[in-house]
C-alpha cells in the first residue's frame, strides 16, 4: 500500500500545502487513505479535502515530538474513501508567529 511520510518546516504565520505537486496529491486507484499530521508547538491549523469531501475545516493540528512520525493507529484521525484520480488537499496555516514544524503521513489502501 503507497504512502508518504512529510516533514514541512514552515515559516512564521506562513501557509503550506504538502501535498502540492506530489505523486501523493492525486489518488492512483479507489482507496480508503489515512492521514495523521503533528506539530511540534500550538499555532498550527489544518484544513483537509479529500476529492470534494471537507474531511476537516480549519482547525488545530495535534501536538506530538518534533521530528517523530505520528503512530499508526492512534494519530490517524482522519479517513475517508476516494475515488481514483481525486486529489487529496491539506492546507496549512501557522498562527503562533514561529517557525513550526508539522509531521504528515498519508496511506493509500486500495479498494
Amino acid at each position: 500500500m503507497p504512502g508518504t511520510q512529510l516533514r514541512t518546516v514552515m515559516t512564521a504565520s506562513g501557509t503550506s500545502t504538502p501535498l502540492l505537486g506530489t505523486q501523493y496529491e492525486t489518488a492512483p486507484f479507489n482507496a480508503f487513505v489515512e492521514i495523521a499530521m503533528q506539530t511540534d508547538a500550538t499555532g498550527v491549523l489544518a484544513t483537509v479535502y479529500s476529492g470534494m469531501d471537507v474531511l476537516q475545516e480549519e482547525g488545530p493540528v495535534q501536538l506530538g515530538t518534533i521530528n517523530v512520525q505520528p503512530k499508526y493507529p492512534d494519530d490517524y484521525y482522519l479517513n475517508d474513501v476516494i475515488g481514483q484520480g481525486e486529489k487529496l488537499k491539506i492546507n496549512l496555516r501557522d498562527t503562533s508567529g514561529a517557525i513550526r514544524t508539522v509531521m504528515l503521513t498519508v496511506k493509500y489502501t486500495p479498494l
